[in-house]
């Protein structure tokens, strides 16, 4: 089977028009019309439905398209460790993290990995891991580094690399900063600022303080704004607890219902794991972050 075919026959999916198709790769329609009738004599079934100038898929063709989709992305994937191993070109991996993650955890990762790996060229995007989750899933990321939940991410794999808790900040001045532990009667109508929703920070913390009624009055992914809230006096928060841990003008205060998360390095199940992604996951798995 030509793999080209099985280019040519996405494309035609993609526009449903055996013309517009041949247009955008370049070749004549002919010769895309060919191809596709080529495919379905190897195969043995019709793949479209032809109606005027428009095409719709059969029922076998829906199924192929699927299977063909695969193919092409295990080919791909092939073709890019091929070459990583061959060492013709620089590998790169497409890692996604959320931005509260980010501050403290790219900088125990990055750095050691650039000298082990100087071949492989990190692109962090900064993401909310629910949304890496999906861009996962869609092949537009190779990794996510973010809270691991079995229950939310069906098609996922993952290892855990660093378990931390989450902590309520606030200003040394504020009544809150007088107790060793905060429960969650304390913080009714307490001004409140909170990641923005699609996180799944905001998922849990929202939860969290569903009966404890605190006043938000911020949804907001800019740590500078919060810090300037939280300094100010001005709202509270709740964070993880290596963000604001070192800082001195704010005090961070175990809460009485602990919030645990596992962190971890996320990526597709069932995929084709490259030389340079299985090294990448080696490397989350043998790291101590402190």
């Amino acid at each position: 089977m030509n793999i080209n075919y099985l280019y040519y026959f996405q494309t035609v999916c993609k526009y449903k028009n055996m013309t517009k198709a041949a247009e955008s790769i370049h070749i004549s329609q002919p010769s895309i019309t060919l191809a596709i009738k080529e495919l379905e004599k190897e195969l043995g079934f019709e793949l479209f439905y032809r109606i005027g100038n428009k095409i719709e898929l059969t029922p076998e063709g829906k199924i192929f398209l699927d299977k063909s989709k695969h193919f092409i992305k295990q080919f791909e994937d092939f073709q890019c460790d091929a070459l990583d191993l061959g060492k013709k070109r620089k590998a790169s991996l497409k890692i996604g993290i959320p931005t509260v993650l980010g501050t403290f955890l790219l900088s125990k990762i990055l750095p050691r990995f650039n000298v082990i790996y100087p071949d492989i060229e990190l692109k962090i995007f900064e993401v909310p891991t629910f949304v890496g989750a999906k861009m996962i899933e869609e092949s537009t990321l190779d990794f996510c580094i973010g809270i691991i939940d079995s229950d939310i991410y069906d098609d996922i794999d993952s290892k855990t690399i660093y378990k931390t808790e989450l902590y309520l900040v606030t200003n040394p001045k504020n009544e809150l900063a007088k107790h060793p532990i905060i429960s969650n009667y304390m913080l009714k109508n307490v001004p409140f600022v909170i990641l923005s929703e699609g996180s799944y920070h905001y998922k849990i913390i929202t939860k969290r303080l569903e009966k404890a009624k605190p006043n938000i009055i911020l949804h907001s992914n800019q740590l500078s704004t919060i810090r300037y809230l939280l300094e100010n006096d001005l709202a509270s928060t709740i964070l993880y607890k290596e963000i604001f841990q070192n800082t001195e003008n704010l005090c961070s205060i175990p809460l009485e219902r602990a919030i645990t998360a596992n962190i971890g390095v996320l990526w597709r199940r069932n995929q084709y794991i490259s030389h340079s992604m299985k090294l990448f996951i080696e490397y989350m798995a043998s790291i101590h972050i402190n």
